[in-house]
């Protein structure tokens, strides 16, 4: 957790540093705001990974980012957002678990973006990737094995039953209007093994998130 602030907190100010020199000659800011509608869920590997579903949830993505344009075919976009990550788990080898988990994290992407300008000024074709870290913030385990489902909140640290950090690379590809409208597909594949212990209730001896969203984003 520390080291992950500490470096949280370098990637601020170096940020903050560049921006500030920045703005000269033909290159330009922009900042945007983003958000949609994603589906999430599992890769994981378990000892009866035959008889194991991991479906997806829909949790959402929304937040802030800056977008370095160094000229009109490349730019570097770093954001700050919430994540919604998790899925659900279904297993019914030994006995029956349905599962869904909803986890909820404080998350940095920084995506390298290639930009195909087309019709008006302003106006492109983007595809990009990069990597980001994330920070478990909470969430929820909702069990509907019985008549009567039930929830249970998640921890994440050394005591809990996620690890705090997750990190992974993120692709996206979208077009943007020439009046800053953007609208995109993204993917996230975590390549950390967030579970604390071999758990779900599956005996999975890992667990990688992954997220798909469409995105909705204005620039200003």
């Amino acid at each position: 957790m520390k080291r992950f602030l500490l470096i949280l907190g370098l990637a601020l100010v170096h940020t903050i540093t560049f921006a500030q020199n920045y703005g000269y000659g033909d290159k330009t800011i922009t900042f945007g705001i983003a958000g949609g509608s994603s589906s999430a869920g599992f890769y994981t590997k378990a000892p009866e990974q035959l008889y194991v579903d991991a479906n997806v949830a829909t949790p959402i993505s929304a937040g802030i980012n800056a977008d370095f344009k160094f000229n009109d075919f490349f730019s570097i976009r770093p954001g700050i957002f919430y994540q919604g990550k998790g899925g659900t788990i279904n297993e019914t080898a030994n006995y029956v678990v349905d599962e869904e988990y909803r986890l909820h994290y404080f998350e940095i992407p920084v995506d390298f973006i290639g930009h195909l300008p087309i019709g008006q000024e302003g106006a492109n074709l983007f595809l990009g990737g990069g990597p980001y870290a994330s920070i478990g913030l909470n969430g929820t385990c909702r069990n509907t094995e019985s008549d009567v489902p039930t929830t249970q909140k998640i921890k994440f640290g050394s005591n809990g039953d996620f690890k705090s950090t997750d990190f992974g690379a993120t692709m996206l590809l979208g077009f943007q209007t020439a009046g800053g409208t953007a609208i995109g597909v993204n993917f996230e594949l975590g390549f950390t093994n967030i579970l604390q212990k071999s758990d779900l209730n599956i005996g999975a001896t890992s667990a990688r998130t992954g997220v798909f969203y469409l995105s909705l984003g204005q620039s200003f």
